[in-house]
């Protein structure tokens, strides 16, 4: 079972502040680094072939880091407060983990960098609960000049400013839950002090559609939700954001047809489990699964 704060919990860390961080040295320690790219980091098989090898990669820093400055969340977009992450799950996306060397630290900058270090393949988990099975260690980063960027730069630096792209990840997660809320537990204090965990009703559901509290999803469930971000998207740009468009209006759709299904009683109570089970959950979720693809694979296609 998937438990509702975990698929919150990217969320949450937007409540988190930064810590104050020391120097970020570099040089052309890039020079003889194989350049790597975010749209790399989809395939696993690429990232091993890579294990142990010097690469070289230019994108932002995320706001959030360790107070010891040991590492950093690297991304194709500025100005974010937190990793991106599978919805639903601590597994990072479109994001790396950087590991500065040994008694180093990296200092915060909202500037564009070039990381250079080593390709380390491993599963991991770090301080804040994020789970990566590769990561860039000993690292250095410099800042780039980007005066001679394409002309799309411009436009990514307005998207980034306008905060939609990470509206339309956190929107993901909703649709993760309206597809698959049967999944997902919750919990509640008994008598004796106890955390009991219980998996979801439909009315429990229900209720988090209507919740406009921090743990619900009333916002997101309105109406005008959906035609808003795409209202968003048009308004920075008419026309470079229609594949983007699309993918959100797909959403949309597939939000509708989950909504539909606990609406009509398309589920079934499993009473040894005391838990619901979707009729059509993996429909639901492979649904849910492919316009994530699309979206992620999107949001790599921006570099630096």
């Amino acid at each position: 079972m998937k438990t509702l704060y975990r698929a919150l919990g990217a969320l949450l860390c937007l409540a988190c502040l930064a810590g104050a961080l020391s120097g970020c040295g570099g040089g052309n320690a890039s020079a003889e680094a194989v350049t790597l790219k975010f749209s790399t980091g989809a395939s696993i098989e690429e990232i091993r072939s890579l294990n142990g090898k010097k690469v070289a990669i230019t994108g932002y820093m995320a706001t959030l880091s360790p107070i010891s400055g040991k590492y950093i969340y690297l991304m194709n977009m500025p100005y974010q407060s937190c990793p991106y992450c599978i919805p639903n799950t601590t597994e990072l996306a479109n994001t790396m983990a950087v590991y500065a060397p040994d008694g180093k630290t990296f200092a915060y900058t909202d500037q564009a960098i070039r990381v250079t270090g080593t390709v380390q393949v491993g599963d991991n988990t770090d301080e804040f609960g994020y789970v990566s099975n590769y990561r860039i260690v000993n690292a250095t980063c410099e800042i780039v000049d980007l005066a001679n960027v394409s002309e799309q730069y411009a436009l990514w630096q307005t998207i980034a400013a306008d905060g939609v792209v990470a509206e339309i990840n956190s929107m993901f997660d909703y649709l993760h839950f309206v597809s698959q809320w049967t999944e997902y537990t919750s919990s509640y204090v008994d008598e004796n002090g106890v955390e009991v965990p219980y998996s979801l009703y439909p009315g429990d559901a229900e209720n988090y559609l209507a919740d406009t509290g921090p743990y619900g999803y009333a916002a997101k469930a309105a109406e005008g939700y959906f035609p808003g971000l795409v209202g968003r998207l048009r308004a920075i740009s008419a026309t470079e954001l229609e594949d983007l468009v699309a993918i959100v209006e797909a959403a949309h759709g597939a939000e509708q047809a989950a909504r539909a299904e606990l609406a009509n009683g398309n589920y079934s109570y499993d009473q040894e489990a005391d838990c619901y089970h979707l009729t059509n959950s993996q429909a639901l979720y492979d649904r849910w699964f492919e316009l994530y693809t699309q979206f992620s694979n999107w949001l790599a296609k921006w570099e630096v």
